[in-house]
């Protein structure tokens, strides 16, 4: 077995310290006794801004582009799927391959940034890929201002009642201005591309941060703290999204047009209402501006940081070849190099283990990320606002709470590899039970709209489902998707009242408006059955990346996390959004009609809550084991260095 010297002579860097780049490629560790962070006060730095050149500072930059880029990519855009759905007649498998173009596009970035910006200067590489997503950010928002104003209005109720075929062609039903027209249909798809682009940059631009980021900070602390730093950023990366579900709901209480808001008779309550999206990513972008100015700052390397590479000790996976290679002082030079070194990562196959289940845990996270929200409201009855607010203050607590436990468990115990997966593995066999929480959810309101037993009693009605207009049974207790519906022949503008209601029983009247949602204690239940599940999920986040990083030589940590980060884009993040949304459109009941009105052409008004629940818990049951079986193989075929290396890491530590 390979002593931890020969890492020292495999991949060696082509720049000297004194250059201010990466160093030797010495493998990741513990620190022999004294912290060498200590000493970095003692370096002179006469470049730019060296009061920043530290570490703290360093953390704070990195954390404030994690918070920026999660609050938007991970929490304004997830909190405005039912309104973008809504306002540009979209479905949820369409919206989920919009969000799915974020960490596809990234992909064929990731990989490269992570190989050449780790031989590179991070700092400008990272400024570079934030300078796009501002770009791609403000872009998202534009349809909002390119686009006619939003028209929902529902109130022209006899519109919705019940009448003959001939009547509705007697009326003139396509040219009504009640309606969108197949030319207003065509414009209003038309500003897909715009979201489509901004995703793409956004995806390019995001890329960077994750490998290169993660590595920049590590290589700059000591062991023993990447640990507390690493949970720290895991933490930041929770608050942003917590920040973009809680602000974004803030503003789905806000008309979407906000110069004629007060023109507008609808509420939140309303099917039809329409947030302020927009307003979150066009505030977004031009912090993400400042945010990488500020990253210009800082240099190739921190003061210090020739010390902290010289005396860390190896534990990198020791049979996955790179002992294979003789020193070679110019090695990353070459274009063929790239293959070489993506080839030992591909031999490790505790990385390789590892990999697979950060794609199982991208898969998993994104996909409810996007659709949590949406599960309130269709599970729920709650408002998009609402739920938006309520995901995020539990992301907040439990996202940011486990990913700085995790980091804190890492740094104060001093885990190894092993140590690190053994707790992994234990957490994600308790996340097993903690999802049946998905099997919850509130009664069903009673609407029989799409009923069978109904048709003969409309027989003689042209309903159509491009606006939604509920009305309530007298009784309370039947709710129906139109007076249409409902069988209803007039309208009483003076109490909100629809009378000759044919397919009531009992009565001929029913109330404008929906029934109400039905008293719901389970709700809390899930809510915190939901704290739990986030709460797991990112307190193994800092132990699993700790594990990542160390299974490697410390010249390929911003090349292996990029892999890493290729991977789960390609198989975890790119389709999660797309297998949710067709999850959702899977338990459809009622589709909105377009204008000649036909279904199935725009988003759902109504779910099937019961195959909801099923579902969504049986593919988070598949990715949870799923999961638990990728850190067991990662443990299985996890070989360290020697014994006696291993003695002189012990040591070290107990000296610390």
């Amino acid at each position: 077995m390979t002593s931890h010297r020969s890492y020292d002579a495999v991949l060696t860097k082509v720049d000297k310290p004194a250059t201010g780049s990466d160093g030797d490629a010495v493998s990741m560790t513990s620190y022999p006794p004294g912290e060498v962070e200590e000493d970095q006060s003692k370096v002179t730095d006469k470049r730019c801004c060296s009061y920043l050149h530290k570490p703290a500072w360093l953390l704070f930059a990195i954390c404030m582009l994690c918070f920026i880029q999660g609050s938007v990519t991970n929490g304004f855009v997830n909190t405005c799927v039912t309104s973008i759905e809504r306002r540009f007649e979209l479905t949820s498998t369409q919206s989920g391959i919009i969000i799915s173009l974020n960490p596809f596009t990234g992909v064929f970035v990731t990989l490269f940034a992570g190989y050449f910006g780790g031989r590179g200067h991070k700092a400008h590489w990272i400024a570079a890929g934030m300078g796009l997503y501002a770009i791609g950010s403000f872009l998202f928002a534009l349809p909002h201002f390119l686009s006619d104003p939003y028209r929902y209005d529902p109130t022209h109720a006899n519109s919705n009642l019940c009448s003959s075929a001939s009547e509705e062609e007697g009326k003139g039903f396509n040219s009504t201005s009640d309606h969108t027209t197949t030319d207003e249909v065509s414009k209003t798809s038309g500003y897909l591309y715009y979201f489509v682009i901004g995703q793409v940059l956004m995806g390019i631009g995001g890329a960077p941060l994750f490998p290169i980021g993660f590595a920049y900070l590590d290589e700059n602390v000591s062991v023993r703290r990447s640990g507390l730093y690493i949970g720290i950023l895991y933490t930041m990366a929770c608050l942003g999204p917590a920040a973009g579900y809680i602000f974004g709901g803030l503003l789905l209480n806000t008309y979407t047009d906000i110069r004629v808001s007060h023109e507008v008779t609808m509420t939140p309550d309303d099917p039809g209402w329409v947030g302020a999206w927009w307003i979150g990513m066009l505030v977004a972008s031009p912090l993400a501006l400042a945010a990488a100015a500020f990253m210009l700052l800082f240099p190739r390397e921190l003061p210090g940081s020739d010390e902290l590479r010289s005396q860390k000790i190896s534990v990198a996976h020791s049979r996955s070849g790179y002992d294979t290679l003789k020193t070679r002082p110019d090695f990353g030079e070459k274009p063929s190099d790239f293959f070489v070194a993506l080839w030992l990562l591909i031999k490790n196959p505790t990385l390789m283990s590892l990999s697979g289940v950060a794609i199982f845990v991208a898969m998993l996270t994104m996909g409810l990320a996007t659709y949590l929200p949406k599960v309130l409201e269709t599970s729920f009855g709650q408002t998009a606002s609402f739920s938006a607010a309520v995901v995020g203050a539990t992301v907040v607590v439990g996202g940011s709470g486990g990913s700085f436990l995790g980091g804190w468990l890492v740094r104060k115990y001093c885990w190894d590899i092993k140590q690190n997966i053994t707790f992994c593995i234990v957490i994600s066999i308790w996340s097993v039970f903690v999802l049946l929480t998905f099997l919850l959810r509130c009664p069903d309101r009673a609407d029989v709209s799409t009923d069978d037993s109904f048709e003969t009693c409309l027989s003689s009605c042209v309903c159509l489902t491009q606006q939604h207009h509920p009305v309530c049974s007298t009784d309370g207790l039947t709710e129906y998707f139109s007076p249409c519906h409902a069988g209803c022949t007039h309208h009483f503008s003076s109490n909100n009242t629809f009378g000759g209601c044919s397919c009531v029983p009992g009565t001929t009247m029913v109330l404008e408006g929906t029934c109400g949602s039905p008293e719901c204690p389970q709700l809390i239940v899930f809510v915190v059955g939901l704290f739990v599940c986030i709460f797991s999920a990112f307190v193994v986040a800092a132990p699993a990346l700790h594990a990542t990083l160390r299974c490697v030589p410390e010249s390929q940590r911003s090349f292996a996390l990029g892999f890493n980060a290729v991977l789960l884009k390609i198989f975890g993040s790119f389709p999660a959004p797309i297998i949710f949304g067709a999850i959702f459109d899977s338990t459809c009941a009622v589709w909105q009609a377009d204008e000649s009105g036909q279904d199935g052409r725009g988003s759902c008004w109504i779910y099937d809550t019961r195959k909801l629940s099923n579902r969504l818990l049986i593919i988070c049951e598949i990715l949870v084991i799923a999961e638990l079986t990728g850190y067991i193989f990662s443990i299985y075929f996890y070989n360290s260095v020697t014994s006696e290396d291993e003695k002189v890491e012990d040591e070290s530590k107990n000296r610390e």
